[in-house]
This record gives structure tokens, C-alpha cells and sequence, in this order.
């Protein structure tokens, strides 16, 4: 362990790349930004955070709205393009690979190509130390014809990779104010019955059966039971939590 911040540690980090694109007095600029974000449901909001280097940051507050497209796997080449130049070497309008579409809710074209467009209107600004990050709400949005895979930022870009399947129950357990005891878990869709299994484990390795129960909303597992009489008397018993087709899951009582 070290106080030391290693350099370009947020490249640890994962985010979809995004093209911003903003309106000036000579046309439009569009760049690239790594840390591109949705940061609220409803209303929608959609945030980049911008280093000083990027002209951007000068042209956004001036025009009050921008778009972000967040960038498919078929954008990687644009994606680079867009992060290697500012709008003081070059216009990048001029690439053939830069195709915009027509804005609705805004003056503002947007990158076509990607995930999904967004037309926003700027709402905040939040300065940070170094970086500045740019608030927009979402006002109009475009979808593709297809699905796309998003062009995923984590060091270099990759593509997206293939879903991970859980494959184990995870369990916590709290004796409540009323001596009652809530148990909650999480665990992968169950190839049987909607069914979790509920055991409390005494030191000595037996098992007390507490239940069968089905899932609770958006099929995760919560349910308060009676408080064991084995638990009150078994100072380092567990819960164990069952789902077919997973390992299980296993907790310290909380409150005991």
C-alpha cells in the first residue's frame, strides 16, 4: 500500500467515448471525450468533462448547447481522429468519415454513427481543479435503425465483450429492531422454481432450515423472518442463502 498516486491511474477506469459537437462563428467543431456520462434520470442529463486543452471548453458556454454522440465500435478510427487535432490546427468538419444530422430541439448537428445521439442544453458547469465538466440536459435524442456496440474506453478502445454470467448467490443478514431477521441477496435467474433457500448455520456446522421464498422486485431476494432461537444462542452462526443452478451465498449476522 502507498500514498503514492501512480500516473494515469483513471485509465483503470471504463467509459463509452464520446463525440461532442459544438456550434462557433465558423461552423462546427466536433472532439473527443473519454469521460462522457449520463449523471440523471429524469429530467435526462448527459455530462463531459473537458481539459483545458480542448477548445471546446471555450466554445460551449458561448453556445449554450452542444450534442454527444456516444460512439459505436464502427467509430474507432473517428473517435481517434477527433482527440488528435484541436480546432486551432485544423477544421476537422472536412473528413469524409464525419457525417452530421439534421438537429430538432437545437441548432446544433449532431455525430451520426453512434449508440445514440443527444441534443443538449447546457444547465450547469462544475470546475474542477484542472478539468471543467459541462451539464447539458438531453432535449432531443436519435437512435440508429440497428443496435450498435459501444466503443469502450479503458487504456485503448475495445470493443465490447461478451456478458458476464453471474454464477453465485451473494447474502447479507441483520438482526432488525424488532428481533426480526432480514435477509437480502442477489443472484443469477434460476433455472427452476423462482425459489431462494434460506439456512442458518451454527458453529458446529448444522444447519437450520428457514424457509423457502420467492423473489422480491426486479427478482432479487429480501424477506424478514423470525429470529432463530439457535441464533441467539450460537455466537459465530452464519446465514446461507441457496438459488438452483448457483453457489450459494453466505453471511455474518449483523446485530447478533
Amino acid at each position: 500500500m502507498s500514498r503514492e498516486i501512480p500516473g494515469q491511474l483513471w485509465k483503470k477506469a471504463t467509459s463509452t467515448v464520446g463525440l461532442v459537437a459544438v456550434r462557433h462563428e465558423d461552423g462546427v467543431n466536433v472532439m473527443s471525450a473519454e469521460w462522457s456520462y449520463f449523471v440523471n434520470k429524469d429530467p435526462l442529463y448527459a455530462a463531459v468533462v473537458l481539459s483545458p486543452r480542448a477548445r471546446t471548453r471555450e466554445l460551449l458556454p458561448v453556445s449554450g448547447e452542444f450534442s454527444l454522440t456516444l460512439c459505436s465500435e464502427e467509430q474507432a478510427e473517428l473517435a481517434d481522429f477527433a482527440g488528435s487535432f484541436s480546432i486551432g490546427d485544423i477544421d476537422k468538419a472536412g473528413a469524409e468519415l464525419l457525417g452530421f444530422g439534421a438537429p430538432e430541439a437545437t441548432g446544433t448537428p449532431w455525430v451520426d454513427g453512434g449508440l445514440v445521439a443527444l441534443e443538449c442544453v447546457l444547465r450547469d458547469t462544475v470546475p474542477f481543479p484542472v478539468h471543467t465538466m459541462f451539464v447539458g440536459e438531453v432535449v432531443a435524442v436519435h437512435l440508429p435503425d440497428t443496435d450498435r456496440r459501444p466503443l469502450v474506453k479503458h487504456g485503448a478502445m475495445h470493443s465490447l465483450g461478451e456478458p458476464v454470467r453471474r454464477t453465485a448467490v451473494v447474502a447479507t443478514a441483520q438482526i432488525l429492531a424488532d428481533r426480526t431477521l432480514r435477509v437480502a441477496a442477489t443472484g443469477p435467474s434460476a433455472q427452476g422454481a423462482d425459489v431462494w433457500r434460506v439456512f442458518l448455520l451454527n458453529g458446529d456446522g448444522t444447519k437450520v432450515e428457514l424457509g423457502e421464498h420467492p423473489s422480491h422486485e426486479y427478482g432479487d431476494f429480501l424477506v424478514d423472518l423470525p429470529l432463530p432461537e439457535a441464533l441467539l444462542s450460537t455466537a459465530d452462526a452464519r446465514i446461507m442463502v441457496e438459488r438452483e443452478g448457483a453457489r450459494p451465498g453466505y453471511a455474518r449476522v449483523l446485530g447478533a
